[in-house]
Formats: structure tokens, sequence, C-alpha cells
């Protein structure tokens, strides 16, 4: 049995081993899908989701208020011996045990009304806080699925560089041993490459920074492995920015708005609510008992049924001076209201010129990368033909490094400033 436990972990062993190498563990993800997975997956979605459940249950509880409530109790009683005297006469108070049942029902309240409808509210403004969460959510996939790409296209721009000075490096180096160059051309070179590995070590650790930002807003664990199916030109194929700067603000749809509306006719219900607690409130009731043990006398019915009524009369000016504060509640939240809609309103200016910009500066910023491209082979291939020295290839490399930082720049401005105006429109893809 011993040796057929330890040929069976062995297998397991081997087994698990085997799907962690062959790739099983390793998630492969379109955008899309790494969006779909955050969803299901990431905390914050988790909290708003519970939220959301959280607000259904305070509905009922609210609701249930106003429905049948049924209590019971069960007493017992010993006086110890104790005999009352009735007209001379002792009478023995034998011990006594009760078993009572209460039903009651409210027929009327204004308050409880009210309070449904504002529980009600309360419960669309938490379901509009889950959708503004997941909106947020997918656009911190998109912006943290984005870096990964435009990071690793900066790494293999770089490797691109580093492929062509290495070689006038080895090249000049040749050189020099034929005493056709001077070892100061050789280490400048040699400088050069050595600055760019120390560049491309720094986007290393960058990649990975931005690996460990996607598993945080995926909510896998630090050490999962994932592999992006799309390129950066897929995306970049497919961003379309005249949707977005077509698209008009509808304040209606905006969850900021909706939130903020609803803070407004909570204020107004709590005018209501104020109002309320001047009517009266109304309610029936039905008692039960039943003696388990009898007593030596009782005048207590076994059913009892009736109605209670709350009326208020006179509180000295304290519901109104409620009813005052609400208003001016009220009032707080119309102008708040105004002030959110005039700032989204100007928001929504001044991220469709950031997106306008953006795109002009990417566009130019390509042209350039391309043209400092060309100038770079050009340089190089006049000094291997000995027409230009080591400081034009120095020159041409750095303008090329910086047209290709801006390059990198220009293109992150335009997925930030697009991924900025399409969250504040709503657009969710």
């Amino acid at each position: 049995m011993k040796r057929f436990l330890l040929i069976t972990m062995m297998a397991v062993f081997c087994k698990t081993v085997f799907s962690q190498e062959s790739g099983e563990n390793v998630l492969r993800l379109s955008l899309r899908e790494a969006q779909e997975h955050a969803l299901q997956n990431n905390r914050t979605m988790w909290n708003a989701n519970l939220s959301v459940s959280e607000a259904q249950r305070r509905t009922w509880e609210v609701i249930s208020a106003g429905l049948p409530q049924i209590n019971a109790s069960v007493d017992y009683s010993n006086m110890l011996g104790f005999e009352m005297n009735l007209l001379g006469m002792g009478i023995p108070m034998v011990p006594t045990s009760n078993f009572q049942a209460t039903v009651t029902q409210l027929l009327f309240s204004a308050s409880y009304w009210v309070g449904i409808r504002m529980s009600r509210i309360g419960e669309q403004m938490t379901e509009t806080a889950r959708l503004q969460a997941e909106l947020d959510i997918r656009h911190q996939i998109q912006s943290a699925y984005q870096m990964i790409l435009i990071v690793e296209k900066n790494r293999r721009l770089l490797e691109q560089n580093l492929g062509h000075i290495q070689t006038l490096a080895q090249s000049t180096e040749n050189m020099v041993r034929v005493g056709v160059a001077e070892q100061t051309d050789a280490d400048r070179l040699n400088i050069q490459v050595s600055t760019m590995l120390l560049a491309i070590q720094n986007v290393d650790r960058n990649i990975e920074m931005a690996y460990n930002l996607l598993r945080f807003h995926l909510g896998v664990d630090s050490r999962a492995e994932i592999v992006l199916t799309e390129t950066l030109e897929q995306l970049f194929a497919v961003k379309d920015t005249d949707r977005a700067l077509n698209m008009t603000l509808d304040l209606n749809t905006n969850h900021n708005m909706q939130l903020i509306e609803g803070q407004v006719e909570l204020a107004n219900k709590q005018i209501s609510l104020q109002r309320a607690a001047s009517l009266p409130t109304v309610a029936i009731f039905y008692n039960y008992t039943y003696r388990i043990t009898e007593p030596a006398f009782s005048m207590t019915p076994d059913h009892v049924i009736g109605f209670q009524a709350s009326i208020p009369i006179f509180a000295s000016g304290q519901r109104h001076a409620r009813t005052q504060q609400a208003r001016i509640g009220l009032e707080i939240a119309q102008n708040n209201r105004d002030l959110v809609a005039n700032q989204l309103l100007m928001q929504e200016n001044q991220l469709r010129f950031n997106l306008r910009t953006a795109v002009e500066t990417f566009e130019l910023q390509r042209t350039t990368v391309e043209l400092s491209q060309r100038v770079f082979e050009n340089v190089s291939r006049r000094y291997e033909q000995g027409m230009a020295s080591v400081l034009d290839v120095t020159i041409a490399n750095t303008e090329l490094l910086q047209a290709q930082t801006n390059y990198i720049n220009a293109m992150m401005q335009v997925f930030s400033a697009q991924s900025e105006l399409e969250r504040l429109l709503g657009i969710t893809n």
C-alpha cells in the first residue's frame, strides 16, 4: 500500500510539473478577454457587486417593517407561597406560566412609504456605482495592456539600434587593429553600446512593473505568467479616434451625473420624510395568551384585538426646523448638481482638445522617427566609407533615440487621451 501511494504521488507530481511546463497555467489573453477576466476576478468589482446585494437586502429590510410582525414570549412566575388578603380571606398565589403571541400590522405610515422610496433610490445609486466601477476596470485593463505593448515595442527599437551600434563598434575595432581608425572612435562607440544596454535593462524593469500592474487589475497571483495575444499594431489599427471626437456627452447617461441626481432625489425625499413625521401612524394588533399554569384567578382575556394610533400634535417648532433643514439640503444638492454638470462639460472640451493634440503630435513624431532612422542609416554608411566621423554617428544615434522616445510617448498620449475621453463618454470598447 505504501509503495502504491508513493507511486501515485510521484505520478501526480510529474503530471503537475508537465502541465506547468506545457503552458496550461499560462494566461493567454486578448484585450477583451483580459477585461472580462478582470470583471470576474477583480476585488474592486467583487465589492461593487456585494454593495448592490447589500442595498437590495436593505430595501427589503425597509419593506418588511410594514408587513405582518409576529412575536412570541413565554414567562414563569413564582410568588414563593405568598397569599393575597381579600376581604379577610387568604388567597394563595400559585406559580403561573403563560405563552403569549402578538401579531401586528401597520395600516398607515407616510414615513414608511417615503422610506421605501428612499431605499429604492439608494439601491439605484449603488447599481450606478457598480456600472462606474465596471467602466473604470475596463479602462484600467486597457491602459495596462497597452502600456505593456508600448514598452515592449520600445525595447525592440532599442535592440534594433543596439545591433547597428554594435556592428559599427566591431567594425571600428577592426579598423583600429589595422591602423585605419583611432582607439578614441572605438571607445566612443563602446560607450554608446554600454549606454543602450543599460537603457534596455531599465526597459526590462518597466516591462515587469507593467505586467505586475496588469496582474493586479486582473486579480491573479503576482507570479502568474501572462501572454498578450494582441500586438500594438493590431490595437492601434482599430483605434477610432473620430468616434470619440464626434460623440456628444449625454449628461443623463453619465454615471457621475446619475449619482449626483440620486443625491438630489434623496434630498427631496428627505423633505417628504420630515413632512410625513407630522402625520399619524396607525397599526392593528392581535394578542393571544395561553396559560400553561392556571393562576388562582385571572382578569386577562385569552384573545385581544385592537389598534394603535400615534398622532403628533405639538413639538415647539422642531418638525418645522427639520423641514427647513431638509429644504436647505435640497438646495445644496441642486447647486452641486449644476456644478458637476458644468465641470463635466468643461472636462469634455479639455479631453477633446487633448486627444486632437495627441493625434497631431503622434503623426508628427512618426514622420520624425522615420526621417531620423534614414539619417542614422545614411551617416552609418558614410562612416563605414570614411566620409563621416564617429561624432557624426553618435549625434545621429542620439537624435534617433530621442525621436523614438518621443514617438513612444506620443503613442502613449494618444492611448491615454482617447481612454480618458471614452471613459467620460461611457464608451466601453
